[in-house]
């Protein structure tokens, strides 16, 4: 009944054109799909590590805790960073006073925001940016994650998952029914900082991890593609069905992210090699160069997450004075589509220089020295390059 399913608010008196973009609506579906990602990419090179060890105990889960917040900082915080002071600073310009068609924007919500401690409060929640608090959960994730690779150790991963998803059902039952915090983006009032908070979004990222334990062990080979496609269609029918009641939003984030855990694990089931003749078709062609535009935009996706926001608030304050619903829809479209080359440049001047820790002689080389000292590490010899096959 509901057109808009997962936005904040409902639709009032929709049309047949809010049915219809409905499924572009729930962008916020993608928190879910990024955390079992990134649950995925990060555990992967400690799930090889044990597999290539042959330990599945103590050695396989070695864990260096220095080195891998330093590389996790060195990656996302020099962009975040500018992109919130930056944000800040534009505020403060076009909105020197509070307003309404404005998010809070400040000195405490800066703080809170470059100290990443904006996910615990609700009156930071949804500040400066509203889409940043699932980068503060996200390091609440890597804060943990040394405590789940124990649990892995201690009790083998799928037990280990199995019981803290467990327990996060838990706490989102308390959540809601005893401190009255609300956990998913279909709800209309707050408080929301539940929402952010690690024990209750920490399964996404287990089922990320969990699968990547699967991916070294090579079920990803044992396994077909269609009754995981098939699984992961279910799964997320039942997430957006529990979306319609209050009652069950306990388990719908846990759904959400069980449903793009079975899409995931679809996807890396490797494919029946094509015959020769088919590969120098023009379809073939085409859909080759379709997987490089796509790679291109999942290479920028972090700035496009960092500050396609930003750049749509130029247009809405005469986009959303326009009537019907067809125009402001499509213009805010064209939009979309034309900031994604003013990403492609901040990528390439904020993000990209800091993808991986430099080298000497390359720039930054020396702070990030300087940084590796203040943490005590020592820096080691690098990795062999990854074979075809990994």
């Amino acid at each position: 009944p509901f057109p808009s399913l997962g936005v904040v608010p409902y639709t009032p008196d929709a049309g047949w054109f809010a049915y219809l973009v409905s499924p572009l609506r729930w962008g916020y579906l993608g928190v879910s799909l990024f955390l079992v990602l990134s649950g995925f990419c990060i555990h992967l090179p400690f799930a090889r590590k044990r597999g290539a060890t042959g330990d599945g105990r103590a050695t396989g889960y070695a864990f260096n805790a220095r080195s891998f917040y330093l590389r996790r900082l060195w990656r996302l915080y020099p962009a975040y960073a500018v992109s919130v002071i930056g944000t800040f600073l534009l505020l403060m310009i076009v909105y020197p006073t509070p307003s309404t068609e404005a998010p809070s924007h400040n000195f405490g919500d800066l703080i809170s925001h470059l100290t990443l401690m904006h996910g615990y409060f609700d009156r930071y929640f949804y500040s400066i940016v509203h889409v940043y608090w699932s980068l503060a959960l996200e390091f609440q994730l890597y804060l943990l994650y040394p405590l789940f690779l124990y649990c892995f150790y201690k009790m083998g991963v799928t037990r280990a998952v199995a019981v803290l998803t467990v327990i996060s059902i838990g706490w989102r039952i308390l959540s809601l029914d005893v401190f009255h915090h609300q956990l998913i983006s279909i709800s209309w009032t707050g408080p929301y900082a539940m929402m952010g908070f690690v024990l209750a979004r920490m399964p996404e990222w287990l089922f990320g991890a969990w699968l990547a334990e699967w991916y070294v062990r090579g079920g990803h080979t044992k396994s077909r593609r269609v009754p995981l496609a098939l699984a992961s269609m279910v799964v997320l029918f039942s997430a957006i069905l529990s979306s319609l009641d209050e009652r069950l939003w306990s388990l719908t984030d846990i759904l959400f992210g069980l449903g793009f855990a079975f899409a995931i694990a679809a996807a890396i089931v490797p494919r029946k090699s094509l015959p020769a003749s088919a590969r120098t078709t023009h379809h073939s062609l085409l859909v080759t160069q379709s997987y490089k535009r796509l790679v291109w935009i999942g290479t920028i996706s972090y700035s496009l997450y960092l500050f396609h926001a930003q750049l749509s608030w130029f247009a809405n304050p005469w986009i959303k004075t326009l009537p019907g619903a067809v125009l402001p829809f499509g213009l805010r479209t064209i939009v979309l589509i034309l900031s994604i080359p003013v990403i492609a440049i901040i990528y390439r001047f904020v993000e990209a220089p800091f993808l991986k820790a430099p080298r000497p002689g390359e720039r930054f080389h020396a702070l990030y020295t300087r940084l590796e000292g203040l943490l005590g590490i020592k820096t080691k010899a690098p990795l062999p390059t990854a074979t075809p096959r990994d």
